[in-house]
């Protein structure tokens, strides 16, 4: 089992040492209760120091939600932390997109597209997820508790995501997500002769729309494009 075979008594000296944690999830509270039972001591005199596994449970099932973790990691990590690729019904050999990638990221978009190397890892990321469409789902919640969702399209084919940023803001059945573009949103396009991203970034008005509401909306313009684009 992964928690016996753990050097959970080295770890816990070396968070006491250093007295914080490099994740903003485990403070001093929290560390006492993954490790209630630290005053107890092994037959080597060093403390005891097995893990609640209720408490760490808890703290490894909130970290995805924690703000901090999202904002260290890279831009490949977050993309691919929460990924789903979806094939599209109906095509045929004329069709212009067979599949679209979607990654939901815990952060506001700004925050995304400002990290390092931003647009070389996700040019990166999307060649090996091999899909014809890519996108970005961030979230941030306001104190209000409303989140704010917004939404980054990007395409080797400028005519493909033409005709889905169209789709987006004025087709009937896309409505509902209240999709506006964000034309002042600085991201470098990476588009070139050699099959390079094109991007266009979408402020969405419907907070409740998440993943599994974007998804089959873009699946199903997807579904109608053919080469006479």
């Amino acid at each position: 089992m992964l928690l016996q075979q753990t050097d959970w008594t080295t770890y816990y000296e070396k968070v006491i040492k250093t007295k914080h944690s490099s994740s903003s999830l485990v403070d001093a509270t929290m560390i006492a209760k993954i490790f209630p039972n630290n005053k107890d001591t092994t037959a080597q005199g060093k403390p005891s120091c097995s893990p609640d596994r209720t408490a760490l449970f808890n703290v490894l099932s909130g970290a995805k939600n924690d703000p901090q973790i999202w904002s260290e990691l890279s831009v490949t990590d977050c993309l691919r932390i929460d990924y789903k690729k979806f094939q599209v019904t109906q095509t045929s050999e004329l069709s212009l997109v067979k599949s679209i990638g979607l990654s939901s990221v815990l952060l506001d978009m700004d925050g995304i597209i400002a990290k390092d190397h931003f647009i070389n890892d996700l040019t990166s990321f999307v060649s090996m997820s091999d899909v014809d469409l890519f996108g970005i789902l961030t979230i941030k919640h306001h104190d209000d508790g409303i989140p704010q969702r917004e939404l980054l399209l990007t395409s080797s084919n400028l005519e493909v995501l033409d005709s889905f940023t169209n789709f987006l803001l004025n087709h009937p059945d896309a409505a509902f997500l209240e999709i506006v573009e964000r034309k002042e949103c600085m991201v470098e396009d990476g588009s070139s002769s050699d099959g390079g991203a094109h991007i266009r970034v979408f402020r969405q008005g419907n907070g409740k729309g998440s993943r599994k509401q974007v998804a089959p909306t873009l699946l199903g313009h997807a579904a109608s494009l053919s080469s006479r684009l």
